[in-house]
């Protein structure tokens, strides 16, 4: 019934809870294809291990080629009707592929992607946030080209033949060597011809360490760069609005991570960007908040806080609060556009 797509880079550490949760489906017709792309670490040797327990369990390996190579080459293996990529260090609840599966059947062919709710979890697997509830479904492309929704590349579910027609993940190759939003860039060409359905569950858990890919600005941005040229030639009925409140709030998303983890430069870096894509952002408090605590950090090597159970260099765990909010710091201004963008295009729904 379901191909999960585990693409798996140096990712021993991980491994064991991940496919775990994979195996411990509530839903157990599913084949589990892990992509070990060029690690240097036990990575196959764990998988394989575990395929000896589980026969669902398969490993294929290749040279390194970056995320989406990976994802793409498990795609070509798959024999699913439906597909659900699952990165390596993240982890399913037991309902997750039955309740997405069920959603699937009842919207029928025209129904190509469900994805459901999820909450952070930090290096030991406990919870940093609530999920952040979105409930957006029906045609949505532009909503999602606005913000990117699903959350995570763990959260949808793809049909297969909706993806025979809308072609597969960006590689890191086509992305110029960068990556990050190939993920967000496959959901928009699925949208752009098919509906979207939500699973009202926390169904994730998007575990977040401190090398994690979001935290590479420069990358990211290449990557989000590319993925919305794409959209915008593919869509040029979209208003222009809809393209630059987007960048503004993907690079504010960028600057609440980079503050959180200690990355002021990518902070400063990210404020400048997205008040040039979306001036309003300039009056955000919690830009010019995050901005001067990043000048006084670097002036004078200081480090921020970390949230609740996060891991620091070296594994030690911090526990203190987050200073950095939860959402974005464009949040407020966002939810009153989503709005107005609902208002464009009655009978959606939203929230």
């Amino acid at each position: 019934m379901v191909t999960v797509l585990v693409p798996a880079h140096n990712a021993a550490r991980w491994l064991p809870p991940t496919l775990k949760s994979a195996c411990s489906q509530t839903l157990q017709a599913i084949e589990i294809l892990v992509v070990d792309d060029g690690s240097k670490d036990d990575t196959a040797a764990v998988v394989e291990a575990l395929a000896s327990v589980d026969p669902r369990i398969r490993l294929i390996r290749q040279a390194n080629a970056g995320v989406g190579a990976a994802r793409n080459t498990a795609i070509l293996a798959a024999r699913g009707k439906y597909l659900a990529p699952l990165d390596a260090d993240d982890i399913w609840y037991p309902e997750k592929l039955e309740l997405q599966v069920r959603a699937m059947e009842e919207g029928g062919e025209s129904r190509g992607l469900v994805y459901c709710w999820s909450e952070k979890i930090d290096s030991e697997g406990r919870k940093i946030t609530d999920a952040h509830p979105f409930e957006i479904e029906g045609s949505v492309v532009d909503l999602l080209i606005l913000r990117n929704f699903i959350g995570n590349a763990s959260s949808p579910m793809f049909r297969a033949s909706a993806l025979a027609e809308t072609g597969l993940y960006l590689t890191r190759d086509e992305q110029g060597g960068a990556q990050g939003c190939e993920d967000w860039d496959l959901s928009i060409r699925v949208a752009e011809h098919h509906e979207v359905a939500v699973v009202r569950q926390t169904l994730v858990g998007y575990r977040q360490v401190e090398d994690c890919m979001s935290l590479n600005v420069e990358g990211m941005s290449r990557s989000y760069g590319l993925v919305m040229d794409r959209a915008r030639s593919r869509n040029p009925g979209l208003p222009s609005k809809v393209f630059r409140w987007s960048a503004g709030n993907f690079h504010g998303y960028l600057v609440s991570k980079c503050y959180l983890w200690g990355n002021y430069r990518g902070c400063l870096r990210s404020i400048c960007r997205a008040i040039v894509a979306d001036p309003r952002l300039g009056m955000s408090h919690k830009f010019h908040m995050m901005g001067l605590k990043s000048l006084v950090r670097l002036a004078t090597g200081s480090r921020g806080r970390l949230p609740q159970g996060a891991t620091v260099p070296g594994g030690r765990a911090s526990g203190a609060q987050a200073e950095a909010p939860h959402l974005t710091a464009s949040d407020g201004l966002q939810n009153r556009r989503w709005q107005q963008l609902l208002s464009e295009k009655p009978g959606r729904r939203a929230s």
